[in-house]
Order: structure tokens, then sequence, then C-alpha cells
């Protein structure tokens, strides 16, 4: 056995896994596929997180994570899982980079990811106008035009940051009505620099050796209509990422991982903690305590195998 346990995703839940179980002497290995802290590194303020009433700066609450996974001897590896296969008294767990790891125990914790438009351009721009992180990249497009595709809570939030430093934001939302809560619609209301454009959706991204315009089209009557811009983010919602679980775990209609009151998944040693475990707030307290919930739960088993 390579481990004791195996924590996939290497957010605030995986963090916080890993850390109760080194800390317990285990042996873990934490593998992440983008960058250790996961999506809160690029959250301007997480409130009412530790401590109730205050706030903290999403990329300082992970790097505090991080190094404290780092000092109870969480060994961290940058890695993408595709496959995860349950074994008679061990879990395999295989990555892209062709390594294969096995342990008594995995942990699932890879939250949500953004999901796409699945447009053309899309694919052709990334990294060359495709805006991934308002609160990293807004700097890139001072004085320039940018779009936002998404009106709820995290577009608009993009939104207002990079209104800071471009000339002007678009907010295509394909609805008639924005998602996002009415503090942030009032905010964004306000804000000479946003034009909310209702009632359309992208259907294509243009450009040359970088992105220079967005084609929206009027869901009432099909019209299409090229925005000039310079820059396109895009947040219309998350899916769990969970495709390579599909058919290994049990996935509930949204394609989060299914599991008990344990945080236990279907498959004997597999359990899942944070965005991706069935019926998650999605808040970064109930993360942590989800992590540290499932880590408890998977120490009992690691105690049952030792004796």
């Amino acid at each position: 056995m390579d481990y004791d346990t195996i924590v996939i995703g290497g957010g605030p839940a995986g963090l916080s896994a890993g850390i109760e179980l080194a800390q317990a002497k285990y042996r873990v290995l934490l593998l992440e596929k983008e960058s250790f802290g996961g999506p809160i590194i690029n959250v301007e303020w997480i409130n009412g997180y530790p401590h109730p009433g205050e706030k903290v700066a999403g990329a300082m609450l992970a790097s505090e994570l991080v190094k404290q996974a780092e000092q109870s001897g969480v060994e961290m590896e940058l890695a993408e899982v595709v496959e995860i296969e349950p074994y008679s008294g061990c879990i395999s767990v295989a990555c892209a980079d062709g390594k294969a790891y096995t342990s008594s125990v995995v942990i699932c914790a890879g939250g949500l990811h953004s999901k796409k438009l699945d447009v053309p351009g899309e694919e052709e721009f990334q990294g060359k106008g495709m805006i991934h992180c308002a609160l990293c990249d807004a700097g890139l497009y001072r004085d320039q035009v940018v779009a936002v595709c998404g009106g709820g809570d995290a577009g608009l939030i993009e939104a207002l940051h990079l209104a800071r430093f471009a000339s002007k934001v678009f907010v295509i939302e394909a609805k008639a009505q924005l998602a996002a809560k009415p503090v942030l619609q009032a905010r964004a209301r306000a804000d000479a620099k946003l034009a909310i454009r209702y009632g359309e959706k992208p259907v294509e991204i243009i450009g040359n050796q970088g992105v220079t315009g967005l084609v929206v089209e009027s869901v009432a009557s099909g019209k299409r209509e090229t925005l000039d811009v310079y820059g396109v983010l895009v947040h219309v919602g998350y899916v769990p990422a969970t495709a390579y679980l599909d058919g290994v775990l049990a996935l509930d209609d949204s394609g989060r991982i299914a599991v008990n009151e344990q945080f236990a998944a279907d498959v004997p040693g597999a359990f899942a903690a944070g965005d991706i475990r069935s019926g998650s707030p999605r808040q970064v307290a109930a993360a942590v305590a989800d992590g540290k919930a499932a880590a408890s739960s998977a120490q009992k088993i690691l105690e049952t195998l030792q004796r």
C-alpha cells in the first residue's frame, strides 16, 4: 500500500481532511489538478470564516491551509486524477501523467468546475483573451472593453472587479433578469461602467491573435450582434468534478457524490467532502467541516485495519 489515505482535491475540504489525518500520523497523499488552495485563491474576501462577523482574503486563507498541510506532513502533488478503481482491501488512483497510487482510503474533495459556453472560439482563445480570474487578470484589461457571461453572484462580483480597470464591462445574461443577490444587483446597476444585456446569449468568440469580439444572440428574436470586446470571462454555473467517477461511485441527480451521514460513498473506503458531495451548502466553513468529518470517519476505518 503506497499510502493510508489519498485525498483528491486541494481546496478547503481536501486540505482540512489531509491535515486531520496527517496530524494523526497517517501517510497522506493529496492530489490537486490546478493549484493548492483551490478556487478560494481567486476570491477577494471570504465572510464569516474562520471567525463570525469577520472577513479574510481568499488567497490568505488558502495559503494558511496549504502551509498547515505541509507542516502536518501531507505529501502534495499537482496531478489530474482520471480514474479510481476499488480492489479488495485497497483503492487504486490513476493520474493523467501515467502515475498510479494505492491506499486504504480515498477522500474525494475535487469540488466544482466552471461550465463552458461550448461556442466557437472558446477553446481557440484560451490564454488569448479568455479571462479566468478577474482578481488576477483585471490589470491586463485596463481601459479596455470586456464582457462577462453570466448574471449570477460570481458573474457580478467578477464584473464589478473588472470595472475598476476596464473602460466598460458588458454583462451578458440569457434570462430576463439577473440571478445575483439583490445587493450585488444594486451595485451593478449603480456602476456606470457596467452595461447589462438581458435576454441575450453568447454564441461565438471572435478574434485574430486575441479576442476582438463577442457575438451575442437575442433569445427572443434570434437577432445577432457583435460586441467589440478584448476579454471574455465566463461564469454560467458550475458542475461537479465527478466525470471520472461516473459508474464507480453513486452520484445524485446533480452529479455530486451521494454520501451518508459519515460522508461515506457507496464503495468501502471511499468518502466525499466539500462542494463535490450531495447536499453541500457550498460554503467555505462547511467545506472545512466536511473535510474534518470525512477524515474522522476515514480514521475509524484505518484504526480497524491497523488492529
